[in-house]
């Protein structure tokens, strides 16, 4: 068993409260076109932040594809932010080679999310509430396609967001 694969089934979903503003996250589109984390306002998110070059990020691309089908529309949005400073050019290749065609991407050349979302390591996925709060946070591999992970995903969203104590 590799040290990653290890260290994915030791860690849980981080529901600690982070105060910040994630709505301000600004970020682009494959196409080059601006987006903003505000646009999901309303509906709940679930956000992976990876990169080409990580290969645990390489190996769950799939199971967010399947993921995102399952749902077919159904809370949460399933979205995968790379941090490529490359942009496009590396990120739609490996899209291609892992058959990843239907999955939301956007792209994050500065890398500001991982400063702005207190990302420190990839694959990290956050889950929003439709009010854009954070309620849950996971480090590493997950099977995002399978029902345990699903229930977790649904058992936060029906829950109360958690209030950060200043």
């Amino acid at each position: 068993m590799t040290l990653a694969a290890a260290l994915s089934y030791a860690v849980v979903a981080d529901r600690t409260p982070r105060p910040r503003n994630a709505d301000a996250l600004m970020f682009q589109r494959l196409d080059g076109s601006a987006a903003a984390l505000a646009s999901f306002r309303g509906q709940a998110v679930l956000l992976t932040v990876w990169a080409t070059w990580c290969w645990s990020c390489r190996e769950e691309m799939p199971a967010l594809a399947r993921l995102h089908r399952s749902l077919d529309g159904r809370p949460p949005a399933v979205i995968a932010l790379s941090v490529d400073r490359d942009g496009a050019e590396v990120v739609e290749p490996l899209l291609t080679q892992l058959n990843v065609r239907d999955l939301p991407v956007y792209l994050d050349p500065t890398g500001a999310s991982v400063g702005r979302l207190s990302v420190s390591g990839l694959p990290t996925t956050i889950l929003f509430g439709p009010d854009g709060s954070e309620r849950g946070r996971w480090f590493g591999v997950r099977a995002w396609d399978e029902k345990p992970m699903i229930d977790e995903i649904a058992a936060l969203l029906a829950s109360a967001p958690k209030r950060s104590a200043h």
